[in-house]
């Protein structure tokens, strides 16, 4: 990606852009994303004008078409890593990155999931789904149990386990439009290859995506290395429901219930933030905004008794990083900048 003013060029260089969306519609079975942003466009989109979008759109309408199972994981930072808190006086740049995301994923009419939705149902979540990363802590050696987002700050795609897109550019316009930010990316297509399964069947997954994706998998998932062999065929249920997914489901309501950590869907409107925070600020006399604090002992019902347990008795439990991405957080505000904000008089595409 680059232009006349980043580098000088007569002509607008935007082959990253191409690649994504080619070797998404040449993708066989199942497109891995990783990514810091995650800003695109469908067809039609007068603001947004990348189309990685609308290549994931048609690829997942394709699949459900012709009945045959596809899927997609995004892999995205669960908030942006900008100065200031979400409700901070300062924080607008945050909570406009956090509008264009959201208008891409799953609200409005210009989002991927609202789009399926309207054709495919309830059965979206079989062929696309959104996830961030998570791990916990102690501060210091005698401090309290503390829980941050992992900031995915990697932008890769691996395609059928055969193909990978790696380099410096985001997928939103600024990184791809060539116009704009000046990026570098390369496209590895694998020459040899080793044995596999896709979809229950036999296949011949390159030697550097395959390994590329286990590798990321076996750290995300937090799995022994004896069970690898379990997440080698991406597709089947048994991987990307049983395991991937349940995963991420189970380690979100642990940490829910031992750090009430934002962002989470329970919290729609900068009100409601407010008196969650204010809540736990109170409760434990700590809180930031993304970095969630256990309270020393958490309340636990069982039979109708209450008893006070150790946060860690349930920490025990969360399998690596993997978590879901909170589609509802903030879902009733408009996060875009007001006029008494100087991000307000700033052009959108600043930030996207």
């Amino acid at each position: 990606s680059v232009g006349q003013w980043s580098a000088g060029t007569s002509q607008t260089e935007e082959s990253i852009h191409n690649a994504y969306c080619a070797i998404i519609e040449k993708s066989e079975h199942f497109i891995y994303i990783e990514n810091q942003f995650f800003i695109s466009g469908l067809s039609g989109d007068d603001i947004i004008h990348n189309r990685v979008l609308e290549a994931l759109y048609r690829r997942v309408l394709r699949a459900y078409n012709e009945k045959k199972s596809f899927r997609v994981i995004v892999v995205v930072p669960l908030l942006p890593g900008f100065q200031g808190g979400i409700d901070d006086g300062g924080a607008a740049t945050v909570r406009a990155l956090m509008h264009w995301q959201y208008r891409t994923i799953c609200r409005g009419q210009s989002s991927i999931l609202k789009n399926l939705h309207d054709i495919i149902g309830p059965k979206t979540d079989d062929y696309i789904s959104f996830y961030g990363l998570r791990s916990y802590g102690r501060l210091g050696d005698h401090g309290p149990l503390a829980t941050s987002q992992v900031y995915v700050h990697s932008k890769l795609m691996i395609i059928d386990d055969r193909a990978v897109l790696v380099g410096s550019a985001n997928i939103n316009d600024r990184s791809l439009l060539g116009c704009r930010d000046s990026e570098i990316g390369i496209l590895i297509e694998d020459k040899e290859f080793v044995s596999s399964c896709m979809n229950g069947t036999p296949w011949r997954a390159g030697k550097f995506a395959y390994s590329l994706r286990m590798s990321l998998w076996y750290e995300h998932l937090g799995l022994h290395p004896t069970e690898m062999s379990r997440i080698c065929d991406p597709v089947i249920e048994a991987t990307y429901k049983d395991i991937w997914m349940a995963t991420a489901k189970t380690n979100t309501i642990i940490y829910q219930d031992v750090f009430a950590c934002i962002p989470n869907d329970r919290i729609h409107s900068r009100t409601a933030l407010r008196q969650a925070m204010g809540y736990w600020k109170e409760k434990i006399g700590h809180t930031t905004i993304d970095l969630g604090i256990s309270p020393e002992r958490l309340e636990s019902y069982k039979n109708g008794d209450a008893r006070a347990i150790d946060p860690m008795e349930k920490l025990q439990s969360v399998k690596g990083f993997l978590v879901s991405y909170p589609l509802d957080f903030m879902c009733q505000e408009d996060l875009r900048p007001v006029f008494n904000e100087t991000e307000f008089y700033a052009s959108p595409q600043v930030f996207h």
